[in-house]
């Protein structure tokens, strides 16, 4: 791909802040006015390994290791996999050259290969926990944050303002209710918390066309852009339906990764107990009360009642480990003296007792 000279000129402007660190996180920038722009220049960042033929890149540096897959579906309409291991807490930074178009949303689903235990990523301070969607507008910043030590995949599909106009002329999405809010919103990010059936079968398909394809790429383009287009469609569906429950995005740059940090903390501290407003606020750099308040905003719950949400989900996840682990002793492993408390929280959390999981999995 070759570059304009405006283009170069930028790259090698933003080239001297390649990357810095700020609030816990190695920051790196990319250029992201469309696909093409984007893909040009992170082929000028160091360590990156360029298959012009395969349409992927690779790279492994200090901060990350992983692939990143494309493809031109048509005029308009890209596709994009990336499959990333983390290696130190990374944010991705955004950047626009004005003096370049600036017209693609991005509909991006979000695998969270390596939740369990682990704080899960945030995306314009949204919680991404396993599986998500997420729609960002053109020019959005999408601040966001990946902790060292997770795998995550993104299948990202890239539209123009233009393929927008021209492929949704016969159905209504400017009509439905919850998009066209969104549309008319001045929120740039749209986040809707969950997968389906349909996604699943959609989204695993496209990812073995593009992960599994040749060497010179992928050879039926033309199937992967009718799944491409049912991704699209599926996402449309969902947000039609009265109970699919859409988040926009709410905070400020300043307190994105703040928040996430805390988010961290909290799930860090599950075997140690909860460490206290004042003594987490402290060490995000936030005030108490912008802590309590942007937290339950974007978590949906107070500080400690996702604490102890965190705690009952490591606690799940021991007792199918190990079945036969009496309640008393994985109660007092998370702080509880009293069994009858530990296993009342776990109910109200999960709508079940302990031993239900021990009928549930084989001895």
């Amino acid at each position: 791909m070759l570059l304009l000279p405006t283009l170069q000129k930028f790259i090698l402007k933003f080239r001297q802040n390649l990357f810095y660190f700020k609030d816990g996180f190695f920051v790196l920038p990319y250029i992201a006015n469309s696909p093409k722009v984007m893909l040009n220049s992170m082929s000028w960042m160091p360590f990156v390994k360029h298959d012009h033929k395969k349409k992927m890149m690779k790279t492994s540096t200090l901060f990350f290791e992983g692939d990143l897959h494309y493809e031109e579906l048509e005029e308009g309409l890209w596709i994009l996999v990336s499959d990333i291991n983390f290696k130190k807490n990374v944010s991705y930074n955004l950047i626009y050259d004005t003096s370049l178009p600036i017209d693609y949303y991005t509909l991006s689903l979000y695998f969270n290969e390596t939740r369990c235990i682990a704080p899960s990523a945030l995306i314009n301070n949204m919680v991404n926990k396993d599986k998500s969607w997420m729609l960002h507008k053109p020019g959005d910043k999408a601040i966001n944050g990946h902790f060292a030590g997770s795998k995550a995949v993104f299948l990202m599909v890239y539209f123009s303002r233009e393929w927008l106009l021209k492929n949704t002329q016969n159905i209504d999405i400017f009509t439905n209710g919850k998009l066209k809010n969104w549309f008319e919103s001045d929120s740039q990010s749209l986040y809707l918390p969950e997968f389906f059936h349909e996604t699943d079968k959609l989204s695993d398909s496209i990812l073995k066309i593009i992960l599994n394809k040749g060497t010179v790429g992928v050879e039926n383009l033309l199937n992967l852009r009718v799944k491409t287009l049912d991704l699209i469609g599926a996402f449309i569906k969902k947000t039609r339906e009265p109970d699919t429950k859409i988040q926009y995005d709410i905070l400020g740059d300043s307190n994105r990764r703040k928040l996430l940090n805390a988010e961290k903390k909290l799930s860090e501290a599950i075997l140690d107990g909860f460490p206290g407003v004042e003594n987490l606020a402290r060490e995000v750099g936030m005030s108490a009360t912008k802590l309590k308040n942007d937290f339950k905003t974007t978590y949906g719950q107070t500080l400690f009642k996702y604490f102890q949400r965190r705690q009952m989900e490591a606690a799940r996840e021991l007792f199918l480990k190990e079945p036969e682990a009496k309640i008393s002793y994985v109660a007092a492993i998370f702080g509880y003296v009293n069994p009858g408390k530990f296993s009342s929280a776990f109910k109200k959390c999960f709508g079940y007792l302990p031993s239900a999981i021990r009928e549930k999995v084989p001895l």
